[in-house]
C-alpha cells in the first residue's frame, strides 16, 4: 500500500499556522482527497509530551535556563512515542498536515544560542540526524514556513490567545512565546535553515506572508500542494 503524503507547516509562535493548515486541508478534502491532521508537541500522549508541558510553563525554570539538548530530546522523543500512530495515519490517509515537526525543533533550540554560532549549528545538525536518521522518524514530503515579519509575531503574542489547544498550559504562559527576542532568533534561523544545514533541502519552501491574508498566502503556494500529491491531482 502506497502510503500518503507527509505536509508540514513551520513557523514561529503566533504566524497563523492553524489558518494555514485549515485551508490546506479544506483544498484536500475539495479534491476528494483523504486528509489527517495533527499537532506537535503531543502534550498528553505520553510521559515526554507531558514533560514538555511542563518545561513550557516554566516547571523547570526559564527558557534559557534549561539545557537545549535535554528539550531537543523531550521533543524528539515525544514524535518517537508516536511513530507507529503517524505511520498509520499515512497509510490511511492520501495527506497528513503536521502543524510543527523536526524542522521546528532545530529552530527553537538553536535559538538559544547566539546567531551564527557554532553551538547553533551543532544543534540543528544534531536534531535533524538524531530524529530522521536515528529515530527514523517519516521524511517530510514538504515543509512549508510561513516567513512572518517579527513585528506581526509580536504583536499577536501580545494579545490575549485562548483556545483549548492551550490548555496545556493550565492557566499560566508560554515561556517560548513570553521571550521576544528568543522567537527573533527562531524567526532567523527558519529564514536561513538551509545555509545553516549546509546541503539542500528540496522540500524546504519559504512562503513570504508579508501585507497578505490567510487566503492569500495559500494561494502563493498552492502549486506546491498539487505537485505534493500530483499522483492524485
Amino acid at each position: 500500500m502506497e502510503k500518503g503524503k507527509l505536509l508540514v507547516i513551520e513557523g514561529t509562535d503566533g504566524a497563523g499556522k492553524s489558518s494555514q493548515v485549515k485551508l490546506i486541508t479544506e483544498f484536500y478534502n475539495s479534491q476528494g482527497l483523504k486528509v489527517k491532521q495533527f499537532h506537535f508537541p503531543t502534550y498528553t500522549h505520553n510521559e515526554f509530551g507531558r514533560l514538555i508541558s511542563s518545561f513550557l510553563r516554566g516547571d523547570f525554570g526559564k527558557s534559557n535556563e534549561v539545557n537545549p539538548y535535554f528539550v531537543a530530546n523531550i521533543y524528539a522523543m515525544d514524535r518517537y512515542l508516536f511513530k507507529a500512530d503517524l505511520d498509520k495515519m499515512l497509510l490511511e490517509n492520501d495527506i497528513v498536515v503536521l502543524d510543527r515537526y523536526v524542522f521546528s525543533n532545530a529552530a527553537y533550540q538553536a535559538a538559544k544560542f547566539s546567531i551564527g554560532s557554532k553551538e547553533a549549528i551543532d544543534i540543528i545538525r544534531w536534531i535533524i540526524e538524531f530524529e530522521f536518521d536515528f529515530l527514523k522518524l517519516p521524511n517530510q514530503d514538504l515543509c512549508l514556513f510561513l516567513n512572518v515579519p517579527t513585528s506581526i509575531t509580536e504583536e499577536r503574542l501580545a494579545s490575549n490567545r485562548v483556545g483549548s489547544d492551550r490548555e496545556y498550559l493550565d492557566g499560566n504562559e508560554d515561556i517560548h512565546e513570553n521571550d521576544v527576542e528568543l522567537q527573533r532568533r527562531v524567526h532567523y534561523t527558519y529564514a536561513n535553515m538551509k545555509q545553516i544545514i549546509g546541503r539542500t533541502i528540496d522540500e524546504y519552501k519559504i512562503v513570504d506572508c508579508f501585507d497578505r491574508n490567510p487566503e492569500e498566502i495559500f494561494e502563493s503556494y498552492k502549486n506546491y500542494l498539487i505537485l505534493t500529491a500530483k499522483w492524485h491531482l
